[in-house]
């Protein structure tokens, strides 16, 4: 046994990672913590070279957090090795700051290649600087999704073999639909505005030969630049699916952000959504033909509107009868539609949203008289 570990530094490292990984008293964010040190250690006292180091930092990390992980229900519904790869890639770069650890292994690696002293001096600064830092912010976590058991309780507070789709609720989810997303339910297999069937239903909704280049460049997404940091502009490129998930399933850091929820916002509602309903076909042997009209329906069980400058969560608080949507008023859903999006009941949002009013065949002196009630009568 002695030889076996003298002669295979491998398995040491590997049985140090175990070590590091089934130490219940620590949190998941303070094992990837002593994992980066770990592997770092490794390079810098020669014990591995640089790459050897970082592919068992990666294959380490890897088994860590989708097979030897806490979260208990990220091993029952996650079984896709494709979802495994890309919730891995997520997790190490956008809340376990990978980039950061590269760099101070590139700089480790440089002090190597010169024999300069003030040269190396710079560079080992350099390394334990970039160290320093994606340490710190591993630990700090200032953007954190939440794990999977974290984030599905409101589909087990709703389970989908519960859900008794009645045609009477249909005109509820077309408004919400008018009014969010349009192609909800001409996307089958995505869940995101950022996919092939999404780019399939702008391309035949829209005459784009008629378009000014203005008019497209505002149906575009784009990244502004701003003093408090980066935001991300353009309405309508949040699917409903994008935003229950943003509501249920960011810790930290849902505002200052934006960019990084936004790619979590179209990693995992494939990845979640997907596999939500892969397990309830698997293991409830239900169809799921009303799988869509399901999430709306959790949707209004979720996510947050603001009416008249407060906020109200869940949306479906806003009514008299929260869970019986066939029973809501039209009226009233479109006001707390409106407000998903923070606009409030005015001349210009019933101008804005006529072709809406039109197409349900709303009221809008209702519309302001329900608005005027709110929230003393609900509506």
């Amino acid at each position: 046994m002695e030889e076996l570990f003298n002669n295979n530094i491998f398995i040491i490292f590997i049985m140090a990672s175990v070590a590091i990984i089934s130490y219940s008293n620590f949190l998941e964010n303070q094992r990837m913590f002593l994992l980066y040190l770990f592997s770092y250690g490794t390079a810098y006292f020669n014990i591995f070279n640089i790459r050897e180091s970082l592919a068992l930092l990666l294959i380490t990390t890897f088994i860590f957090l989708e097979y030897l992980t806490d979260d208990a229900k990220k091993l029952e519904l996650i079984v896709r090795f494709n979802y495994k790869i890309l919730d891995f890639v997520f997790l190490i770069f956008f809340q376990y700051q990978l980039l950061m650890i590269i760099f101070s292994f590139l700089f480790l690696w440089l002090t190597k290649q010169t024999d300069t002293a003030a040269a190396k001096y710079l560079l080992y600064f350099l390394s334990f600087g970039f160290l320093t830092y994606g340490e710190h912010q591993v630990i700090s976590q200032p953007f954190k999704v939440k794990s999977i058991t974290n984030t599905i309780p409101i589909f087990e507070k709703f389970p989908v073999y519960t859900f008794q789709y009645e045609e009477s609720m249909q005109e509820k989810f077309d408004l919400l639909c008018a009014v969010e997303d349009k192609s909800y339910f001409y996307r089958s297999k995505s869940y995101s505005s950022y996919s092939m069937e999404y780019l399939q239903y702008l391309l035949t909704r829209h005459d784009w030969r008629k378009l000014s280049l203005r008019k497209i460049l505002r149906r575009l997404p784009a990244i502004k630049f701003e003093a408090t940091g980066i935001r991300v502009v353009g309405r309508g490129f949040s699917t409903p699916e994008m935003q229950l998930l943003r509501t249920i399933g960011i810790a930290r850091g849902y505002d200052r952000h934006k960019i990084k929820r936004k790619i979590y916002e179209i990693v995992y509602s494939k990845i979640l959504f997907s596999s939500l309903k892969s397990y309830h076909q698997a293991n409830s042997y239900l169809s799921l033909k009303y799988y869509r009209h399901y999430l709306l329906f959790v949707y209004f069980q979720a996510v947050l509107t603001k009416i008249k400058g407060k906020r109200y969560m869940p949306l479906s608080a806003t009514f008299s009868d929260p869970k019986g949507i066939q029973n809501w008023s039209l009226n009233g859903l479109f006001i707390a539609c409106l407000g998903l999006s923070f606009k409030e009941v005015s001349d210009y949002t019933l101008m804005l949203h006529d072709d809406i009013i039109q197409q349900f065949k709303l009221n809008p002196q209702c519309i302001r008289q329900l608005n005027a009630g709110f929230p003393e009568t609900k509506f």
